[in-house]
């Protein structure tokens, strides 16, 4: 192995990671809706017409894999992409399922 293949292994086990988490259809849905910014999970629930349980969990599904934060606002919570490398990986994948 050369320096620079040593050095991306866990680079791509993280990116394999973040993969995994995405690879579910209302996951991915969840994270596309996302790319524009903040939504509550009242907002997220009315736009993709995913039930509360199943929407929760997919939420604590994407919170745990380190896809998405949330932050508490009143008593509504407020979910939003953890960072601009997660932003460009969903970025690609909703460009390629909305464009071909």
């Amino acid at each position: 192995m050369t320096h620079d293949t040593l050095n991306m292994q866990p680079l791509a086990e993280e990116a394999t990671r973040l993969i995994k988490a995405l690879a579910h259809p209302e996951r991915l849905m969840i994270c596309c809706q996302l790319r524009d910014g903040e939504l509550s999970v009242g907002a997220i629930e009315a736009m993709l017409d995913i039930a509360q349980p199943r929407l929760s969990r997919e939420l604590g599904k994407l919170r745990t894999d380190g896809i998405i934060s949330a932050r508490r606002e009143s008593r509504s919570m407020i979910y939003h992409l953890k960072d601009s490398r997660i932003r460009a990986i969903v970025d690609t994948l909703c460009d390629v399922m909305l464009n071909g």
